[in-house]
């Protein structure tokens, strides 16, 4: 009784750990190891707490993997809503910023979607959130383009281009260093955002 009570108190402090505790823990071994790294008893070493600390929060591990799942759904596509609707902006600020969600990683992480993704090829719950997803942040995008004077066909095409164009960026992990990104910048803008089809109110014969 008394090495129980020992226990209990020993464990005071960290049990003030809540469910969002779990979910960057967990959140931080998919990144790490994939799926499989997310796991009760790695997760609670790593937090410093029992793994009967887990059953507080979560009835079990596919809770977990469905809040995270949900967790990732919302907090990393957060940012490209918030380019996407900026107020008081104009079409082209609204595309900069949204460009620039993926340029700075401030609030986005390519890892974690990254993650994700291989996260998908092993069940059809995340596949089909994947997808969900991919096709709401080209519909940010279709918007986007609209706006800048794309019908919506053309805007629709350049939406995925322009998405597509970076998935495969980070799929095939390529890296370029900060000056470079800088340089090409301008052309990425002019062959994604620029082309034959807008219609710029201020030139009404290219409408």
């Amino acid at each position: 009784m008394a090495a129980s009570v020992a226990t209990s108190l020993a464990e005071l402090p960290r049990a003030r750990l809540d469910a969002g505790d779990w979910l960057e823990a967990a959140r931080k071994a998919l990144i790490a190891g994939g799926i499989g790294a997310v796991k009760v008893e790695p997760l609670a070493a790593s937090l410093g707490v029992t793994a009967g600390s887990f059953y507080w929060h979560f009835e079990n591990r596919e809770e977990l993997y469905s809040r995270l799942l949900e967790a990732w759904r919302t907090a990393n596509s957060a940012a490209m809503v918030r380019a996407a609707g900026l107020e008081g902006a104009t079409a082209e600020e609204r595309f900069d910023a949204f460009i620039n969600v993926w340029v700075t990683e401030g609030d986005y992480s390519s890892s974690y979607d990254a993650a994700v993704r291989d996260w998908a090829r092993t069940s059809d719950k995340v596949r089909r959130a994947v997808h969900f997803v991919d096709a709401f942040r080209v519909s940010l995008l279709k918007g986007i383009f609209q706006d800048l004077g794309y019908d919506s066909d053309r805007a629709e095409v350049r939406a995925r281009i322009t998405y597509f164009h970076q998935v495969g960026f980070y799929a095939l992990d390529l890296r370029d260093d900060e000056r470079t990104r800088l340089r090409l910048r301008p052309l990425y803008f002019e062959a994604l955002r620029d082309g034959p089809g807008r219609c710029v109110e201020r030139d009404r014969s290219s409408c």
